[in-house]
């Protein structure tokens, strides 16, 4: 599966992840955590959509997939936000969307990309998970042996 460059969100179809969606809304009410250790596999093969900037205005393959991607504050330390769905990218300011590119990509190879750093996932919304550097670090691991073990 490879990154796919979207100039639009709106390329994007309105029922995008919506069941992944369903389940993390239940997984986020589940207090003993067990429902979010079950969907963390489908989530690291699911694809998401991240907010970047190539460098100097360049496509995702003329600058061999390197974006700058955004980074958010969140509790006075930098994180990098992820998404769902286009819906949940509202959060962001509209004047920036326009600036920005949106990729498409799977969350396992993003986590993989980030190399332990911070991220969230639908950042001001009941569909959010906060991921530690530590929680990167070790999905990321997982997601890569789980690949290599299907192939």
């Amino acid at each position: 599966m490879s990154n796919e460059n979207i100039q639009n969100v709106t390329e994007i179809s309105d029922d995008f992840n919506h069941e992944l969606e369903e389940k993390i809304l239940k997984a986020n009410a589940d207090k003993t955590l067990v429902k979010w250790n079950k969907l963390l596999p489908e989530l690291m093969r699911s694809d998401i959509i991240l907010a970047g900037v190539f460098p100097n205005g360049q496509t995702a393959q003329a600058s061999g997939g390197k974006a700058n991607l955004l980074v958010m504050q969140h509790e006075g330390r930098n994180i990098i936000p992820f998404f769902t769905s286009p819906e949940r990218m509202s959060v962001l300011p509209q004047e920036q969307m326009k600036q920005l590119n949106m990729i498409k990509m799977r969350a396992g190879d993003f986590f993989y990309s980030i190399k332990g750093m911070s991220t969230i996932l639908n950042p001001s919304s009941e569909y959010t998970r906060v991921f530690s550097g530590f929680d990167t670090k070790v999905l990321s691991i997982e997601f890569k042996q789980s690949l290599s073990e299907n192939n």
